[in-house]
Order: C-alpha cells, then structure tokens, then sequence
C-alpha cells in the first residue's frame, strides 16, 4: 500500500510570519492544523488557475512540475513567503528563486511536517528554507524567529 504523500506545514512557522490573505495549494485537513490564510484553494478548485490576491503562504505540491509551476506564479504575484525544500542544485531553485525572489531564509533545524491525521511525521531527509517575494515579505522574513541564515537576494 502506498503512503499517503500529504504533509501539511506545522501552524507554528506560518504564524512567525505573520497572516496571509490566500493559500492557493492546500486542502482542508490542512487548513484544521494550521489556519494557514483566510482564504484556502483546494486541489479541487486548482490555484494555478485562480487569481491571487493579496499576501500569500505558499507550500506548493511536490511534484517538480507544479512545484515549479506554482512558485512561478508566485514570482509574477511578488506578495507572498513560499515554504520549499532547500533543493540549491535544482533548476527551478535557479531559476525561480535565485532568479526572481527577494530573499531566502535557510532554515536551521528540518522541518517536521503533519501527516493528515494530525501527527508529526519524522525528520525529512531535506532541510528547508522560505522564500520572500516582495520587499515587505522579505524585511518580515529577516526579522522572524525561525532560527536560520537570511540572505537578501
């Protein structure tokens, strides 16, 4: 039986920075741990192909397809922090975030992500890092307390 690849981002670091006015790649059972944004796209509704509003939380699907796709369209929004993993050999970390964001927290310690029953899942063989785009983003960024190495892109 295959696991279940839904891991839903711990409340804890989304409220370091701050409240957001959309999440566009969540799910409800997510939403019930973490109270992510006051507006939620399901996989149902599919925010790639929704407008986007205000500040964003992003922790886009893995997939490096939609991983790419969804923070493009963060890149082109320029309001909003995305939660990726610290992948510095990727193409799309070259590309979309090297390349369009205004900055990026490496975050110290791993993130233990939440299974959809609302344990906390082991260490991930990934460390991760947040990505800023837009000034006021990045300034919320560099001053949150998330242990972790800020660079200003």
């Amino acid at each position: 039986m295959k696991e279940n690849d839904e891991w839903y981002t711990p409340a804890e670091i989304i409220r370091s920075l701050g409240d957001f006015d959309l999440d566009p790649a969540t799910c409800e059972e997510a939403y019930r741990i973490n109270q992510s944004a006051k507006h939620i796209y399901t996989l149902e509704e599919d925010g790639l192909k929704q407008p986007w509003n205000g500040r964003v939380w992003l922790n886009p699907p893995y997939p490096n397809s939609l991983r790419k796709q969804f923070l493009e369209k963060m890149a082109e929004h320029n309001n909003g922090i995305a939660l990726v993993f610290s992948k510095i050999e990727a193409k799309w970390f070259h590309n979309v975030v090297l390349g369009r964001a205004t900055a990026v927290k490496f975050l110290y310690e791993r993130t233990r992500f939440f299974r959809p029953d609302g344990t906390k899942g082991m260490q991930p063989r990934n460390g991760s890092m947040l990505v800023a785009y837009g000034i006021e983003n990045a300034v919320i960024l560099m001053n949150n307390s998330l242990k972790g190495k800020f660079v200003f892109l």
